[in-house]
């Protein structure tokens, strides 16, 4: 009997350990082909992402023409700048905290790429989606960090939790809660609303992107454009100004009446359109923004009756697709 209990003890020990085990590194998924589509050929959580791949990843899977998407939260070790670096072969996408930080969405030779500086707080755990693809030869998949007090090394698995996350840019609108606030953004290549869009949540417009874009996969940073549709609801009665600033163009409309039409080439230059608001009512908005090349920036603010200017804030914005201009109500 002891001998009986003994084991048994010595099996739960066991699967405890694998349990704890199973909490710790990125959720790993597996696709046939090289576009991330389809169902995953296989699900498994990898410690680290750390591949030097001789062969196929794993049964089941060819040694070349297959994709992976690594998805959960990575934790900070310290409050600093911290740099994360893929080495890669051959295309790889970085995300975190929502934020692209490296893409390099190409067949090559292993190469490595560096992020910009990205602040961090010790403790706190951001969330992290890298992609990665191999065509044909070799293949290899690192991920890795440095920053205050970490010489650059492969993330450890214990600052890493596997999450499945939705890939950027698809957002199920039907599927938010209801006290969800902001605007749906969507955001598409060239400047013809052509095409899927890919979609997010913003909870405001107020962006300045600089020389670079969205951070969305299939926008990149010139040339893109996005439409963001939505319900706003007035903090009081009174009449209101809406003012966009875009580098580039930008249309506004809201409860169906167009108040800004400057469809151009410029630099960030703001606009104006004024309309009477009830307190507590919600009117349809539509916004639309180009981004030709250069800087790009993209903002809606407002004011009422001569308040001070400010970025409408996600508190006054419910998304909602629109498929037209906005109904007046």
């Amino acid at each position: 009997m002891k001998r009986k209990f003994l084991s048994l003890l010595a099996l739960l020990v066991a699967a405890s350990a694998l349990a704890q085990e199973a909490k710790t590194g990125l959720l790993g998924q597996y696709f046939k082909g090289v576009e991330l589509t389809g169902p995953p050929a296989l699900k498994r959580v990898d410690a680290q992402v750390n591949f030097d791949w001789p062969e196929a990843p794993a049964d089941g899977l060819p040694a070349d023409q297959f994709s992976v998407r690594w998805s959960g939260t990575v934790q900070s070790p310290a409050t600093g700048k911290f740099t994360f670096i893929t080495e890669s072969d051959d295309g790889v996408r970085l995300w975190v905290d929502g934020k692209l930080l490296i893409d390099n969405w190409t067949d090559h030779a292993p190469a490595e790429d560096k992020s910009p500086e990205f602040a961090m707080e010790d403790g706190k755990r951001y969330e992290v989606i890298m992609e990665f693809f191999e065509s044909g030869g070799g293949a290899a998949a690192k991920l890795m960090w440095s920053g205050p007090s970490t010489l650059k090394q492969p993330i450890p698995s214990f600052r890493l939790t596997p999450k499945e996350l939705a890939p950027p840019g698809e957002l199920d609108v039907a599927k938010l809660p209801s006290d969800t606030r902001g605007l749906v953004g969507h955001y598409f290549k060239g400047r013809e609303f052509a095409g899927k869009p890919a979609l997010r949540l913003d909870k405001e417009i107020g962006f300045d992107w600089g020389e670079g874009g969205p951070g969305l996969r299939g926008t990149g940073i010139e040339d893109f454009c996005v439409r963001w549709t939505g319900l706003l609801k007035a903090e009081k009665s009174g009449t209101y100004t809406f003012i966009t600033e875009s580098d580039d163009g930008a249309r506004l409309w809201v409860n169906g009446q167009k108040l800004v039409d400057q469809w151009v080439d410029q630099g960030a230059t703001e606009h104006k359109g004024e309309l009477k608001l009830e307190a507590g009512k919600s009117y349809d908005l539509v916004m639309e923004y180009y981004e030709n090349t250069g800087f790009a920036s993209a903002k809606l603010s407002w004011t009422v009756d001569g308040a001070e200017k400010k970025i409408i804030p996600s508190s006054a914005l419910t998304p909602k697709v629109l498929t037209d201009k906005g109904q007046k109500r």
